[in-house]
């Protein structure tokens, strides 16, 4: 948090159907410097996906709807040849074959002010609108290809909506939040604001922390509030396949088929990474399977993730962005597995080595000096003596005492060395070989 400048953090960890560590961090209000606490409410973003698909699957259990149902059967205004082909299981698992159109980005860019694009889109018939022309975008054929699509997530509340008869945040009061005793979970302006307690959100840019405004409107995509006490008890109902307190919320089957992979992510640390309905899901976490989402609307980044063999799970919320929540989530579930994630855990390890190699660097008696610069995921190598380029991952052992990158010198790959040793930090780069002489500010 110190790093990054996140303005607070909380978290939850649900063991054995108990809080068996919960904790907040940092300020809800960072001007008037007021504590964020666990009750504290923050908008956790896409983890909603996950609430949305598991609304659905009550729909489909109660027989009111299939997964296999046609969209158009309940969204007239998509009846059009893209949609004709698209199923309900489509939308929930992301393989309509429909790229990311970009509604949710500018929803949440333009409010808070990073985008001068604007998209006055409030109900479904204004998303039928948008998409009229997203045909000729389609990529792939139903079912053959991952596309994270939060449009297709919109619709899905919408379909919940019209299938139910009362709107999509009333459906999961009654059906989902009571039954599992959320009562400080909420979608709109007006409940959120009358529950009080609530993190303002924040802008973190630069290191520095600037007051923003909350991008309402992601609804059954991504525009739920809650608190880690809520989610806890939410994970809690799906470690125990359905159930909470011993009552049922929603038969095991359903549970089953929410965690069953049906699309491949195009980026994970996971080789077996898949997307089931509203969730995540990898069996190769230190051997175990882990089932996750996380969410971010810029100015507010949750994450949740539980281990249903081992019956752990934990839910962290914050009011910025700037790292990643699933890193976080996997840091704590990785400890509890008795692993040592700065050691053993792969987005650790690397975000550690890119750490260390940040800094100044000299060639043979100071002829030539160079600046290596962290950004993101990448190093930014620089010197007045040889310009600026943009260093990529290529084999990155720090264990094996060395780090590989590349980079581009024209158009040819063109590898960079560094070599850890007991003196110290070495570079190879071109012709040229650096050493690092001072730690990174």
């Amino acid at each position: 948090m110190s790093e990054t400048k996140l303005p607070s953090l909380t978290f939850s960890i649900v063991q054995d159907d108990k809080i068996s560590q919960s904790r907040a961090f940092g300020f809800k209000n960072v001007e008037a410097a007021i504590p964020a606490n666990v009750d504290s409410l923050y908008c956790i973003g896409s983890v909603t996906k996950s609430f949305t698909a598991l609304a659905i699957s009550k729909l489909v259990e109660d027989g009111k709807l299939d997964f296999h149902d046609a969209v158009p059967k309940f969204i007239p205004a998509l009846n059009n040849e893209l949609f004709e082909k698209i199923e309900i299981h489509h939308l929930l698992s992301h393989t309509s074959g429909i790229p990311g159109l970009g509604w949710a980005e500018v929803q949440i860019f333009s409010a808070i002010g990073k985008s001068k694009n604007w998209l006055p889109i409030s109900s479904v018939e204004d998303m039928a609108s948008f998409l009229d022309g997203a045909e000729k975008w389609k990529e792939a054929e139903p079912g053959s290809k991952y596309f994270y699509l939060n449009e297709g997530y919109y619709i899905l509340g919408e379909i919940i909506s019209r299938v139910s008869g009362v709107s999509y945040f009333q459906f999961l009061k009654e059906n989902i939040l009571n039954p599992l005793r959320m009562n400080r979970t909420f979608v709109s302006k007006e409940d959120v604001e009358s529950g009080g307690n609530y993190s303002l959100p924040y802008v973190v840019e630069k290191g520095k922390i600037t007051r923003s405004i909350v991008p309402w409107g992601s609804g059954a995509a991504g525009g739920i509030f809650s608190n880690v006490l809520d989610l806890s008890s939410y994970i809690s109902m799906y470690l125990n396949k359905g159930q909470f307190l011993g009552k049922r919320i929603i038969g095991e089957d359903m549970i089953r088929k929410m965690e069953t992979p049906y699309g491949k992510p195009p980026a994970s640390i996971f080789p077996d990474a898949g997307y089931g309905y509203g969730l995540f899901l990898t069996d190769n976490f230190f051997g175990e399977r882990l089932v996750r989402h996380d969410g971010s609307i810029s100015v507010y980044t949750s994450g949740m993730a539980f281990l249903p063999e081992k019956g752990i799970g934990i839910s962290l919320l914050c009011n910025g962005s700037g790292y990643s929540p699933s890193y976080l989530t996997m840091y704590a579930l990785s400890l509890f597995l008795g692993k040592d994630p700065e050691k053993e855990l792969a987005p650790v390890r690397r975000e550690r080595t890119l750490k260390k190699l940040a800094g100044s660097y000299r060639a043979y008696k100071g002829t030539i000096s160079a600046r290596v610069k962290r950004e993101g995921d990448f190093l930014l190598l620089s010197g007045e003596d040889i310009g600026s380029y943009i260093l990529v991952p290529d084999d990155v052992q720090p264990d094996e005492h060395y780090a590989n990158f590349f980079t581009l010198n024209g158009t040819a790959k063109m590898g960079v060395e560094f070599r850890f040793r007991e003196s110290g930090i070495e570079m190879i780069f071109e012709r040229y070989k650096y050493r690092k002489v001072e730690r990174p500010s």
